[in-house]
C-alpha cells in the first residue's frame, strides 16, 4: 500500500488528491450520460399460439404420413424465418427504409430481432417426450408499436401457414391413394384378362384337364388290352383267313388311334408343371395386386376422412391465445442505471489514479510516514506555512478549475439535452404501414 497504510492516510489522500477525482468523477459521468442517450431503447411484445387437441380422436381416420406435432412445428418455424417470407413482410411495413441497407442485411436484421420458442408440458416426466403445446413469438424493436405489429403478424403467418399445410397435405394425400387405386384397378383388370386368355389356350394343360386327361388314359389302356385279347382270340379262332385279314387290321388301326391319343395324354401331361408354374405365377400377381387393392381402398378410405374432418376443422390445429401489445417499459435497461454504473465506475478511476499518483511520488507528509519509514521517534514537526502568494495562487487555481468544470457542464447540458430531443422524436414516431 506504500504512504497509504490507514484509513486516514486514505482520507489524506482524498483531501489532496480531491479536485484530480473530482475532474474524473464529472468526465466519467459526462461520458456515461453521453453513451446513455446514444443508446436505443428495446422494446419487447411477445404473441402467444395455442395448440388445440383434435376434437374427433380416431387414429384410423388419420392419412398415412401425417407428421407428429413437433416436426410441424420446426417446419412451420423454418418457413416463418424465410427469406422470402420476411422480404414479405419487410416490404408490407417498410421496414428499415430509412437506412441505406441491402436486402440481405434487412432479412438478416429482422431475423435477430424475432424469436420463437415452442411451449411444452412441464409437468412430462424425466424422459418422457415433451409434445409442444404451444409456440411463443417474440420480436424485438426501437419502436414499441412496430414490435407489437410484428409479432402479430408473424403469429398470423404461422396460424396461415398451418392451415395450408394442413388442407395441402390431406388433398395431396386424397389424390394420391385415388390415383393408385385406379392405377390398380386397372392392372387387376389387364391380368384377369390374361389369365382367362391363358386358362383358354391351356386348358388341358391344367390340373382339371390332367385329371380327365389321366382318367382318359385309364380308359384307353384298358381298351388297348381288350384289343389286344381280341387279337390273341382272333388267331385262335377257326374263321376264314380273309376275315380274319380284315379283323386284325381294324383292330391294328384301332390299337394305333389308341396309342396316338395316349402319346399326347403322355405329352400333356410332361407339359403341365411348367403349365401350372406360369398359372400360379399369374393367380399369385393376381393375389398380390388384390391385397395391395384392399389396402390402397382403407387408405383412400382414410384419407376421405381426413379430407372430410380437416374441411369441418375437428384436426389438430393452431390458434390465438394472446396477441402481442404495446410494450410500456423497453427491455435494454434503464439509462438512469447505466449514468449511476458510469459514475460509479468514473470514481473507482479517479481513486485509482490518486492512488497510483501516490505510488510513483513517495513524499513523507506526516509524523506517523517519518515514524513508519524510518522507525525513528520525531522531534519536532514544523506545519507548512503558505504565504499571501502560495495562498493567492491557490485560489486562482481553484477558480480557473471551476470555470473549466462549469464549460464542462454547459457542454454535457447541451448534449444532455439534444438527447432528449433525439430521443422524443424517436418516441414519436409512427410506424409505416
Amino acid at each position: 500500500m506504500g504512504q497509504i497504510q490507514s484509513l486516514g492516510d486514505f482520507f489524506s489522500m482524498v483531501r489532496r488528491r480531491f479536485w484530480l477525482i473530482a475532474l474524473v468523477v464529472f468526465l466519467g459521468t459526462l461520458a456515461s450520460i453521453y453513451w446513455a442517450l446514444g443508446q436505443k431503447k428495446i422494446y419487447e411484445a411477445t404473441a402467444v399460439a395455442q395448440i388445440e387437441a383434435p376434437t374427433i380422436v380416431d387414429a384410423g381416420t388419420r392419412a398415412a404420413g401425417t407428421t407428429s406435432i413437433d416436426r410441424r412445428l420446426r417446419l412451420l418455424e423454418q418457413q416463418l424465418m424465410a427469406r422470402d417470407n420476411l422480404v414479405g413482410i419487410i416490404k408490407k411495413y417498410g421496414l428499415y427504409s430509412g437506412v441505406d441497407m441491402s436486402t440481405n442485411l434487412k432479412v438478416a436484421t429482422l431475423r435477430d430481432s424475432a424469436r420463437l420458442l415452442q411451449i411444452t408440458d412441464q409437468s412430462a416426466g424425466w424422459g418422457a417426450p415433451r409434445t409442444p403445446t404451444g409456440m411463443r413469438i417474440t420480436v424485438s424493436d426501437t419502436d414499441p408499436e412496430m414490435a407489437a405489429l410484428l409479432a402479430n403478424e408473424l403469429l398470423q403467418n404461422l396460424l396461415d401457414l398451418n392451415n395450408q399445410r394442413r388442407s395441402a397435405a390431406a388433398s395431396e394425400q386424397l389424390v394420391f391413394f385415388q390415383t393408385e387405386r385406379a392405377r390398380v384397378e386397372t392392372e387387376i383388370t389387364e391380368l384377369e384378362a390374361r389369365i382367362a386368355e391363358f386358362k383358354e389356350a391351356n386348358t388341358k394343360f391344367l390340373p382339371d384337364g390332367i385329371s380327365a386327361q389321366r382318367e382318359e388314359m385309364l380308359e384307353l389302356r384298358s381298351t388297348l388290352l381288350e384289343l389286344d385279347q381280341s387279337l390273341i382270340e382272333l388267331e385262335g379262332g377257326g374263321a376264314r383267313q380273309q376275315n380274319k385279314a380284315n379283323q386284325r387290321a381294324l383292330i391294328n388301326e384301332q390299337r394305333s388311334l389308341i396309342s396316338s391319343r395316349i402319346d399326347e395324354i403322355q405329352t400333356a401331361i410332361s407339359r403341365a408343371p411348367e403349365v401350372e408354374r406360369q398359372f400360379s405365377a399369374l393367380q399369385r400377381e393376381q393375389e398380390q395386386l388384390k391385397e395391395q387393392y384392399t389396402v390402397i381402398t382403407q387408405r383412400a378410405t382414410s384419407a376421405e376422412m381426413s379430407q372430410a374432418l380437416e374441411n369441418q376443422d375437428q384436426f389438430e390445429r393452431i390458434e390465438v391465445l394472446e396477441t402481442a401489445l404495446v410494450p410500456e417499459n423497453p427491455v435494454s435497461g434503464s439509462r438512469k442505471k447505466k449514468v449511476v454504473l458510469g459514475f460509479g465506475a468514473s470514481g473507482m478511476l479517479g481513486l485509482g489514479l490518486a492512488f497510483l499518483l501516490e505510488l510513483l511520488r513517495p513524499v513523507i507528509r506526516t509524523r506517523e510516514h517519518l515514524e513508519r519509514q524510518l522507525n525513528v521517534k520525531a522531534v519536532v514537526a514544523i506545519p507548512q506555512i503558505n504565504g499571501p502568494r502560495s495562498k493567492k495562487r491557490k485560489k486562482v487555481m481553484r477558480a480557473a478549475l471551476l470555470v473549466a468544470l462549469l464549460a464542462i457542464g454547459a457542454i454535457a447540458f447541451g448534449v444532455l439535452k439534444d438527447g432528449m430531443s433525439g430521443l422524443i422524436g424517436l418516441l414519436q414516431r409512427k410506424p409505416v404501414g
